[in-house]
């Protein structure tokens, strides 16, 4: 590597379009950041990572990434989280060499020919896909309609979510009781609280949703707390966590705490090399796994590269976000979504609509 790579890490947030899913869990839930890399001979490699201190991390990379590039090492993701994260900390270096990875990932496979999916071992060429489609913003009779239209269409599942609005344990129960009618009871249910309860309302909800047969419950109380889930745990309601931590000892105190859904997010944790680790230590230790947060446009790449087990998240609110940088989403076909088959991970970013997007 030399110095005449071009970096640049870019903060964008689209606006809706009509019929767009309403942002749910907080102004920045669709910012993101894009880190686009290109290579002596023109190869260009596009990283992402989300939300969360968007316009830090793209300060961070756009500052730090060309000094290290310019240094020609091996390995600049290893580099950059011994020179500024010796400690192991969370927050922006990860989401940096979050976008880092990804970015390098699609420039090797692309100069490889291949998607990433197939330079990460290729173990298969789809995933079965839940879709998150169950927001706070419909009423129950929409929610229930709309649940069962993804089912009917080939989705394996349907994610509500929870905890939201300042809806009760109760009307939550009841609005998940529409769902399963309108699905059947062969269809998965899983409720999505975003960490949003504390562990008595958690324990009023699992108790009330025993009928239910929930695939699982994901992230139910504040702060993906280790006790917490562990007491939620013992109550016998499968419980799922993951989509935005950055440890790897935060997934090990989850397999230990006795979650049964581990769900490792790329763009969050750390890169691909991370979440498959995170999603081997699960499988190892007999635990599902299940990517979710969004970015199934990345995710889908290292869970279907690296694993013949575990379902993708179709998030039908990240659409917004998908249409500035595929043409064409992924094919769903046979009740899978399929890796793209073009190479690196498959995107045509979209230039105009990202400048029109771009902030800061």
């Amino acid at each position: 590597m030399a110095a005449s790579w071009q970096v640049e890490a870019t903060v964008h947030s689209p606006k809706p379009m009509k019929g767009d899913p309403s942002a749910y869990s907080g102004s920045d839930s669709f910012t993101f950041v894009r880190l686009r890399l290109r290579d002596l001979d023109g190869v260009e490699g596009n990283g992402f990572s989300g939300r969360f201190l968007a316009p830090e991390v793209a300060h961070f990379l756009n500052r730090a990434l060309p000094e290290i590039l310019a240094e020609g090492v091996e390995d600049p993701v290893t580099v950059m989280a011994h020179r500024f994260n010796p400690r192991n900390m969370g927050g922006v270096v990860i989401s940096a060499l979050s976008a880092l990875e990804i970015a390098l990932t699609d420039l090797r496979a692309k100069r490889a020919g291949q998607s990433v999916a197939a330079h990460l071992g290729g173990a298969r060429a789809a995933a079965p896909f839940h879709v998150t489609c169950g927001f706070p913003e419909l009423s129950t009779e929409v929610l229930a309609e709309v649940c069962r239209k993804e089912v009917a269409s080939g989705a394996l599942g349907v994610k509500v979510l929870v905890a939201a609005r300042g809806r009760s344990v109760a009307e939550d129960l009841a609005r998940l009781q529409a769902v399963r009618q309108a699905i059947g009871e062969e269809a998965e249910l899983i409720a999505d609280a975003n960490c949003r309860m504390d562990l008595e309302a958690a324990l009023r909800f699992v108790d009330g949703a025993r009928h239910l047969n929930l695939a699982w419950l994901e992230e139910p109380v504040i702060g993906n707390d280790i006790a917490a889930l562990s007491r939620l745990a013992a109550e016998g309601i499968p419980i799922g966590a993951g989509q935005m931590e950055q440890s790897a000892a935060r997934f090990e105190a989850f397999s230990e705490a006795g979650v049964k859904m581990i769900q490792p997010n790329a763009v969050f944790l750390g890169g691909f090399k991370a979440a498959i680790d995170a999603a081997q230590d699960a499988v190892d230790r007999r635990i599902s796994i299940s990517m979710a947060g969004g970015w199934e446009i990345v995710n889908l790449h290292w869970i279907c590269g690296a694993f013949t087990t575990g379902a993708v998240e179709l998030h039908r609110a990240q659409v917004r976000i998908v249409r500035l940088l595929m043409a064409d989403p992924p094919m769903l076909s046979a009740g899978k979504i399929a890796v793209p088959n073009r190479p690196g991970l498959g995107l045509e970013p979209n230039e105009r609509l990202l400048r029109e997007c771009r902030i800061g």
